[in-house]
């Protein structure tokens, strides 16, 4: 097949992967990559500099400095050329053609984040192919539009997110960019309350949320200065705390480094009680390298943990101090029990079925579905 991967025009993709913070445009890499290693004939429309093994990169501008229309502009005619088209990107001008009767090929439209607010309404397209990365995304898009749609679970690099060999931590881990919709502050207030330590590691740089971050800062012990990677007191904390008990945040860092973070943590801590998280993929690669997660049971958390074996789901702020409180015990017994390496076994084990090579096969039924049927 003749596939075109449409990505954001946001970050640079290359052979590392991704070289920024974006989890939807590793994922189209990844798609793109993977679909070219089969033997499809595949291109992937991304940002200035960016590489793909075995795909035909065109180009659609500099990174962060270029929109989703101003990249539509650069590759739309390279669309007529293709059988199908994968788009992962939020605006989907791929669908424009479609509207005035120019693409024959299918358009798999990829959702990556809530139904609800990416559409009001579904765009006036025979069979857009929508395509969602959980069941509760799918379902959450067939009952407000009443049109179908299929899933095809998002992958990660289980040779990348693995275990390393360093010691554990009794600390706990948040991974993400900081936005009120991830809920830095409620792990915060929660391992406060719950009196453990919490390494905070996110992004700063697509949010443009700066009162959010500001006030993530003000609640922390200490925080990095950027430069040096040393660490200073927040001037907003008046009592000393207990080293074993301190909230620290260190900003951005490399998914590689991110792997050194999931291998040493006690549980990472994804509390997503703002948002209906379409899928997560923080969560998969901390249980890839042997770290369970603690998560709201909200969206597809219920699908990406398996509840009391590779994680713990909570239903309030309540629920969440208790839980790491629980998890933090060195005895115990009941669902709550200590974290064993048994544990991060299974945690491993589980994770496996978000894999790549899972993921890329999912994709490639749908191409060849929306083909011999034209589509749903």
């Amino acid at each position: 097949m003749r596939i075109m991967v449409i990505s954001t025009p946001i970050f640079r993709l290359g052979l590392s992967g991704l070289c920024g913070y974006g989890g939807l445009e590793i994922i189209a890499w990844q798609c793109a990559r993977g679909l070219a290693a089969k033997g499809h004939q595949v291109s992937l429309a991304a940002p200035d500099g960016s590489e793909c093994p075995g795909a035909n990169v065109l180009f659609t501008g500099p990174e962060r400095e270029t929109n989703e229309h101003q990249a539509y502009d650069r590759y739309w005619k390279k669309l007529l050329e293709h059988d199908v088209v994968i788009d992962h990107t939020w605006n989907k001008w791929s669908l424009i053609l479609k509207q005035e009767n120019v693409l024959r090929a299918p358009c798999l439209s990829v959702l990556h984040a809530p139904v609800n607010t990416m559409y009001s309404s579904l765009p006036p397209v025979d069979k857009p192919c929508f395509v969602c990365i959980s069941d509760d995304q799918k379902n959450h898009f067939e009952a407000l539009f009443s049109h179908p749609a299929r899933r095809a679970y998002n992958g990660v690099d289980l040779d990348f997110y693995k275990p390393m060999s360093v010691s554990r931590s009794r600390r706990f881990l948040f991974v993400a960019r900081f936005s009120a919709i991830k809920g830095a502050d409620l792990g915060i207030e929660a391992c406060k309350k719950a009196g453990v330590g919490l390494d905070l590691i996110g992004d700063t740089s697509i949010t443009n949320e700066p009162e959010y971050f500001d006030k993530c800062k003000k609640m922390c012990d200490w925080v990095c200065v950027p430069g040096d990677f040393s660490f200073k007191a927040s001037p907003f904390i008046g009592d000393n705390v207990p080293p074993e008990k301190q909230i620290k945040m260190h900003g951005s860092k490399s998914r590689s480094e991110c792997v050194h973070w999931f291998s040493q943590a006690h549980c990472f801590l994804h509390p997503n009680q703002r948002f209906r998280e379409p899928f997560g993929l923080a969560p998969v690669e901390a249980m890839a390298c042997g770290c369970p997660v603690i998560g709201w049971r909200h969206g597809a958390m219920a699908e990406t943990i398996k509840e009391d074996e590779t994680g713990w789901l909570v239903n309030s702020m309540e629920d969440l101090v208790g839980c790491i409180g629980a998890v933090n015990q060195t005895e115990g017994s009941g669902p709550l029990v200590p974290i064993t390496d048994a544990t991060r076994k299974r945690c491993r084990e589980w994770a496996s079925q978000f894999s790549i090579q899972n993921m890329v096969n999912s994709y490639e039924k749908l191409c060849e579905e929306s083909l011999s049927t034209g589509g749903w």
